[in-house]
Parts: C-alpha cells; structure tokens; sequence
C-alpha cells in the first residue's frame, strides 16, 4: 500500500474547509526546494508521502504522514524534499486572512494538483 493512501485527502479537505482553508496537493520531485518566502495568509500542510523538511521561521521540522503544519501569516517558511523520491503533500490557504502583501514566489519543479 502506498503511504498516501494512509492519509484520506478528502476527508482532510472537508475538515481544512469547515476551519476556512483551500486544500490542494504538491508533488515534488526528489531534492526539490521551495524559496524562501511569506504570505498573507495562514497556511496548512500535511505530509501524503515522502520525506519533506519545513522551515517555518527559526523552527525546522519534519512532518510525519498525516501530521497536520500551521504556518502563520506573515511567517517566512520554506519546504524542501529531502527523501530520495517523490513526495506528495496537502497544503492549504486560509481565505479569510489579508495581512501583507503578496511577493513572488517561483514553483519551477513542482505539479500542483487540485481536487
């Protein structure tokens, strides 16, 4: 079985929406680094499968399959795969949050996948 199937995307993009988050996927290739960057939103992230490591300020974590990321707005953050193979992972927007101002962040080598 694979380890995404452990996690149920849809019944996580239930919960994610009844608290006001989008719920979308990433799947990232092996050593794929996201730019440093911040937003005006809060954000949600949740590990499918693979091995990512998440910078949120000064705090470097690695998620577990199914284990839930909050990352504040206005919090710089960054997410690299650090496993050697593809990772899948659920991240999520809050849409009700308008803080700061949008910058541009590059997503070269990633797929976006949205339900």
């Amino acid at each position: 079985m694979d380890s995404y199937s452990l996690v149920d995307r849809t019944k996580v993009a239930q919960d994610w929406h009844s608290r006001g988050f989008s719920c979308g996927m990433w799947i990232d290739h092996a050593g794929r680094e996201w730019v440093c960057q911040a937003h005006s939103h809060e954000e949600l992230l949740m590990v499918m499968s693979g091995v990512i490591e998440v910078a949120v300020g000064e705090h470097l974590l690695r998620p577990s399959i199914g284990e839930e990321v909050h990352i504040p707005a206005g919090v710089p953050h960054t997410i690299k795969n650090v496993g050697g193979k593809t990772a899948r992972w659920l991240y999520g927007q809050c849409r009700k949050s308008t803080l700061l101002p949008e910058p541009f962040a590059s997503s070269l080598g990633s797929t976006h996948v949205t339900s």
